[in-house]
């Protein structure tokens, strides 16, 4: 496919260690045939990059670090080369009425984070913008469109849940909304509580190279299974209810390795429960781990698990990338029925869901799989399928690609509404 628009993408902070999927997204496009840009507000400290990423630094326009004096300065330089459209674009995201201090604050920094941008967004002759999480970066997607007048757009993620700064108008504004589940797009109907915006909204999930992670050559042969976790320790994770289920396992006679992988403010949390149920034999935490660990890790697991929750503030998980990185593996998965995780896994038929917060029904599901190495292996395989045919990196950039193409190379005849399955059978692939 040939394409001779100009994208860029805007990120708070790219690229990120738990967002892999948004790399890989720019790197399916550029694979396609897009010319694709990358700018963030925020340059990632490097030490904490596998090195598939740090590759992407060197290419990506960052705000920060810089100094303030420079950062304001850049206000005032645009202010003054173009004042009208500075003062109506700042009028059009600061002026909403009902809106609390915070998030005028919060929208403020975001405008001057765009305004910093603006000049070198032009000098790249970048025709679009594209967003990823519909808070920061899509307001930052949002100023530049009015800006330099031309168009966004902005994926939206499960943070939509509970932050919707400016949500309303983004949406409104916004070329087009890619939504990573049916879930997400279900739930901005239910907020805009109208039909007007719902033919911009198009589902295409998260995607990976499924030639980058493959089944091992030898599956594990491993005397006590090995479940595994690899997550942020955020609380939308559910990793204590999976020591929990830990502690059922154990009391009920069960030989099990538990290895737990990552970093975050429930750590501290965890490594107490871990301490009060007497579990340091069965359950190891080993820290972050980065991409290239990761497979060393899923290599060796007999069963993956992530029971996510929703959080005490509506934090939660959209459809986690590390899931279909584990199934993609052919590693039989368990789960919760929360947000967009049955697109991903049906229960019974390419792994097992449970109810959130229930380390009981976790338990005995991670038993099933412990005495069940068949049920295993054919969750597993079925798994994999699932990912290659639903959430495949290449077919997802070309579907990315082509809305890219028809609503900002051929904007007179914009595409209808779409969902993954729709996408596909266009395509005559099903």
């Amino acid at each position: 496919m040939s394409h001779n628009i100009r994208i860029g993408y805007v990120n708070h902070e790219y690229p990120v260690l738990t967002e892999t999927f948004v790399y890989r997204e720019v790197l399916g496009l550029q694979q396609a045939g897009l010319h694709v840009a990358t700018f963030a507000v925020w340059k990632p400290d490097e030490t904490s990059l596998s090195q598939e990423s740090k590759d992407m630094v060197a290419s990506t326009t960052y705000v920060f670090p810089t100094s303030w004096a420079n950062f304001f300065g850049k206000q005032l330089s645009y202010l003054v080369r173009h004042p009208r459209k500075y003062l109506e674009t700042f009028a059009f995201v600061m002026t909403r009425k009902g809106e609390s201090f915070s998030n005028r604050r919060r929208t403020f920094y975001h405008f001057c984070e765009a305004a910093y941008l603006a000049d070198e967004v032009k000098r790249q002759k970048i025709d679009h913008v594209h967003a990823h999480f519909s808070i920061n970066a899509a307001t930052v997607a949002l100023v530049l469109a009015r800006l330099l007048d031309i168009s966004f757009s902005f994926t939206a993620h499960n943070n939509l849940f509970y932050d919707q700064l400016i949500l309303k108008e983004k949406v409104k504004e916004a070329k087009f909304v890619i939504v990573v589940s049916e879930y997400n797009r279900r739930f901005i109907n239910k907020l805009m509580g109208r039909d007007d915006d719902n033919h911009k909204m198009h589902t295409v999930h998260y995607g990976l190279s499924v030639n980058s992670f493959v089944p091992p050559a030898a599956k594990p042969n491993n005397p006590i299974p090995i479940i595994l976790l690899v997550s942020q320790l955020a609380e939308r994770k559910g990793t204590p209810y999976l020591v929990k289920a830990c502690k059922i396992l154990k009391d009920r006679g069960l030989k099990f390795r538990c290895i737990i992988a990552g970093e975050g403010p429930e750590r501290p949390i965890i490594e107490d429960l871990i301490a009060q149920n007497d579990l340091a034999g069965e359950v190891e935490m080993v820290g972050a781990v980065y991409q290239e660990q990761l497979r060393q890790y899923l290599n060796q697991a007999d069963i993956f698990t992530l029971p996510c929750i929703v959080a005490s503030n509506g934090d939660i998980d959209g459809i986690p990338n590390v899931l279909m990185e584990a199934m993609a593996t052919e590693i039989p998965v368990i789960s919760t029925y929360v947000s967009g995780i049955p697109e991903l896994i049906e229960n019974e038929e390419c792994g097992l869901l449970v109810n959130e917060k229930d380390e009981t029904a976790l338990a005995e599901a991670l038993q099933r799989l412990l005495e069940n190495p068949t049920l295993r292996a054919e969750l597993g395989r079925r798994g994999r399928q699932k990912v290659i045919q639903e959430f495949n990196i290449d077919r997802n950039a070309e579907r990315l690609a082509s809305l890219f193409e028809r609503y900002v190379q051929h904007p007179a005849k914009p595409p209808v509404s779409t969902t993954r399955r729709d996408w596909v059978e266009q395509q005559g692939k099903v």
